[in-house]
């Protein structure tokens, strides 16, 4: 008698949950690998713990990151900014009083709606930074003439160097692209930085990377409050240290939300 095998099922390919190939899928800058990019590359293959260090401080905020980009239509390499900028430590302070992921200066903070005061700094609010920093975006896009690279350059040096480059190539009969321009010296590293970062996150293997797990879903939720509270208590009724606290809402300077708001958590 002859036994008929039990058909074999086929195995599931497992289903990545995580928010990178969302990220990756939103990704719509150039893609070819230049000399500029590699070296950029090169330095995070050589230094794999940093990114992992930045991965696990991304963690609580770049979900909502991603959620305001996409609501307004910018590509998701723009998500990554913050590793290049802050390396993703929402207290980072930097020269030219630069502050938050996303380093804004006083001046720009101001301009994208970002309060500073005693009490608060916009800049260090992540919530409402993530939604300054797709404004600025927006609004350097606009001036730069809708190029994402130059707008890039733009977010770095600020939009007028990028519009003295451009005139200065227009004037000698040279290309425009942002590869082609003399920008000041950090600015020429930052784009290929964060092109390089994207490469990373779009293939970590092949550049022996492994990216923390990053849920595709929430991790914070906002909390509308009634009025000014002190932040002890604040903590007391979520259930979470102090310190635990403030490392979600680094944008408070004292002890409770502003008496004039924001009356958020």
């Amino acid at each position: 008698m002859v036994h008929e095998l039990a058909p074999v099922e086929a195995k599931a390919e497992p289903v990545d949950n995580t928010i990178w190939p969302r990220i990756v899928a939103g990704f719509s800058l150039n893609k070819q690998i230049n000399k500029r990019i590699q070296a950029q590359i090169n330095w995070y293959v050589k230094h794999p713990k940093h990114m992992q260090r930045v991965c696990e401080r991304a963690r609580p905020f770049l979900y909502d990151i991603v959620e305001v980009l996409e609501q307004n239509n910018i590509p998701l390499e723009m998500a990554l900014l913050p590793v290049i900028e802050s390396a993703f430590q929402p207290f980072s302070y930097a020269s030219g009083r630069a502050a938050g992921l996303w380093q804004f200066i006083p001046g720009t903070g101001r301009l994208v709606g970002l309060k500073q005061n005693w009490w608060y700094d916009g800049r260090r609010d992540v919530h409402m930074a993530n939604r300054g920093a797709a404004k600025y975006l927006l609004s350097v896009h606009k001036m730069l003439k809708k190029d994402w690279l130059h707008t890039l350059a733009g977010y770095n040096a600020g939009p007028g160097h990028v519009i003295k480059a451009v005139r200065r190539n227009k004037k000698k009969g040279l290309p425009t692209d942002y590869w082609s321009l003399r920008l000041p010296k950090e600015t020429m590293s930052y784009v290929p930085k964060l092109l390089a970062v994207a490469a990373i996150v779009e293939n970590p293997a092949k550049y022996g990377h492994t990216l923390c797990d990053i849920p595709n879903q929430p991790a914070l939720q906002l909390v509308d409050l009634n009025g000014q509270l002190d932040l002890s208590i604040a903590a007391d009724l979520a259930q979470m240290s102090i310190d635990e606290l403030h490392a979600l809402n680094p944008g408070f300077n004292r002890w409770s939300t502003p008496p004039k708001g924001p009356h958020h958590l």
